[in-house]
């Protein structure tokens, strides 16, 4: 199996129970569930795109990772129907003692949405996730905290939705190199293709979270935990081949770990600085929500006075800048004087390039 169908079998286990997925093997037959998910994921047409399943699913935690909260295996019994592009899934959790217990999870799927409860079961699968070490204790309270609303929600309009057209699968990158070690996944699908009777209209529920906005406000979250936070961000920024100007940073966090972030465009002109530098601290051309809340800072606006600021110690620090399409951008001699951030670098030729970093 390739990267993508390791990590679009780990997003529907997560879905579908514990979605821990990927191939979880190095084997040439992925489980049966793997093949399922795939169907449904991309609306594979099986029986004109309409059918019936059962399916039972174990999975083994490996017992380096067992521990009084955590149960060496877990056994699931889920059950759907599929109409062309929607489908309807219901999971049951199988006792020790083989009776059954029925959290009344559902997943649907209408068109290019997925849509998973947050209940009981969602509660007890994020709690392993944690006991495992799947996840770690930030990820774990900080979703809990952006889920929280869902729980008191009437209990048909608890979901959380994933956009499929615009998932990102690289947010499961971190975790695929542990699955295999962690679990072990074993499945058996029964499909029934004398499916009838009319699709059963599935419509978006409401008060439903988005999944991109909660892994957002995630991602922001721990940009303001030491440990995870960046202690320096280098900045190149220039004008691509399609005459756009463009920001992309690689990032340094406390454990010493880099990364490169993804591209962005900018609204800003950056012709002024690059034709003479000597304007490199004077125009603002710094995106300042985006610079800022990669520092962990929070970025507000004040709609009166048309001023963007972050709050440092329960103080409001306004930035003089200019607004375009919405967004404000400062320079970098704001940064200096109203900030305790280093400017430990900045030149303009070719490109702008400029580093910022904490204060050690």
């Amino acid at each position: 199996m390739n990267k993508i169908k390791k990590i679009a079998a780990f997003c529907v286990l997560l879905v579908f129970t514990l979605i821990l997925g990927s191939t979880l093997s190095s084997c040439d037959k992925p489980p049966d569930i793997y093949t399922l998910v795939e169907n449904i994921l991309k609306n594979k047409n099986i029986n004109g795109g309409r059918y019936s399943f059962t399916a039972e699913l174990n999975i083994k935690i490996n017992k380096d990772y067992q521990n009084d909260a955590v149960p060496g295996e877990l056994n699931f019994e889920i059950y759907g129907e599929v109409w062309d592009s929607e489908a309807n899934i219901n999971i049951k959790l199988i006792r020790a003692d083989g009776e059954s217990y029925d959290f009344g999870m559902w997943v649907d799927k209408f068109e290019n949405n997925l849509y998973v409860d947050v209940n009981d079961l969602s509660k007890i699968i994020l709690e392993l996730l944690y006991s495992t070490g799947f996840i770690n204790l930030p990820v774990k309270t900080l979703f809990e905290k952006e889920t929280e609303s869902a729980y008191k929600i009437d209990a048909h309009n608890r979901h959380v939705y994933f956009d499929l057209t615009e998932f990102d699968l690289s947010f499961f990158d971190k975790y695929i190199k542990d699955i295999e070690k962690i679990f072990t996944v074993k499945s058996k699908v029964n499909y029934n293709f004398k499916l009838e009777g009319n699709s059963f209209g599935i419509t978006e529920p409401a008060d439903s979270l988005n999944f991109s906005d909660i892994k957002a406000k995630i991602d922001k979250g721990l940009l303001k935990l030491p440990g995870y936070r960046y202690v320096e961000l280098y900045a190149v920024m220039g004008i691509d081949e399609d005459k756009s100007n463009f920001m992309q940073i690689l990032a340094k966090r406390e454990n010493g770990e880099r990364e490169i972030l993804e591209k962005i465009k900018l609204d800003c002109n950056l012709s002024k600085v690059l034709k003479d530098p000597k304007n490199l601290y004077s125009e603002n051309i710094i995106p300042m929500r985006y610079l800022f809340e990669l520092l962990g800072e929070t970025v507000e606006w004040d709609a009166k006075n048309k001023q963007a600021y972050i709050i440092k110690n329960g103080n409001k620090i306004i930035f003089n800048g200019a607004l375009v399409n919405s967004k404000t951008y400062i320079n970098l001699v704001e940064i200096i004087i109203k900030t305790d951030y280093m400017l430990t670098s900045a030149a303009a030729d070719d490109y702008v390039e400029f580093t910022i970093a904490r204060k050690k």
